[in-house]
């Protein structure tokens, strides 16, 4: 990972940075007092476990944070954070573990196209087909086509590629809440049904965890240094 992809690892101010994005964030421009009281209302769809974090074994330990899409830049990071280790260290995938977090507006990167299409995922965040002004009914990020402007627009950027290279997607149930809440305000269903509806269809591979938040202070716990992107 070169210094001009603008990461950040000082970890003086990863309690300073945790504090910033709060637990579940979406979108601007809106009171969230509301939201956050109707979003305790919705039943997580997950019992609390550290499971997915234990199974993280590596020597060396990074936490992206990723609370915007842009273009998925957050996959090439992650692409050449494993890249540089093995090319310019000689240490294997097996010795890296990486977690990237999924709230805010890349919330719908953590799950299905179906979902995409049926709750206008796409429009959301202002994402369009290649070439056209058409909203984004796809999840371009999990599988990306030829064309797609995608991380460095090559299969191996991808959430499927980076999987098999054992990073792994952390994605906010805190947020899927608040977008399920948005979304039934659009007229798109009811809140609690809409999140169980994303909630069963996360991509596969992606962990929902409780909230960003603790999933990032538990990695720093661990040991995993902090990088926002």
């Amino acid at each position: 990972m070169s210094a001009a992809d603008g990461l950040s690892t000082d970890r003086r101010g990863f309690v300073g940075a945790l504090a910033a994005i709060g637990g579940g964030a979406v979108l601007h421009g809106h009171s969230h007092v509301e939201e956050l009281l109707a979003a305790r209302r919705i039943t997580a769809a997950n019992p609390a476990s550290d499971e997915w974090l234990d199974r993280l074994k590596g020597k060396y330990k990074q936490l992206l944070d990723a609370p915007d899409p842009d273009g998925g830049t957050i996959l090439r990071h992650a692409k050449n954070y494993l890249d540089t280790w093995r090319e310019a260290y000689d240490v294997p995938d097996h010795d890296v573990s990486v977690i990237v977090t999924f709230y805010a507006k890349t919330t719908p990167l953590g799950v299905q196209d179906a979902m995409w299409a049926k709750y206008k995922l796409g429009e959301a965040i202002n994402l369009t087909e290649p070439g056209s002004s058409t909203p984004l009914v796809r999840n371009y990020f999990a599988h990306p086509q030829p064309g797609d402007p995608v991380g460095d627009n090559t299969p191996e950027c991808s959430m499927e590629a980076l999987m098999r290279r054992g990073v792994l997607f952390a994605l906010c149930n805190n947020a899927v809440k608040r977008w399920s809440i948005r979304l039934e305000k659009a007229g798109l269903g009811k809140a609690s049904e809409i999140h169980d509806d994303l909630a069963a269809h996360t991509v596969p591979g992606v962990v929902l965890v409780p909230d960003a938040l603790i999933a990032m202070t538990k990695a720093h716990d661990r040991g995993f240094a902090y990088a926002r992107s």
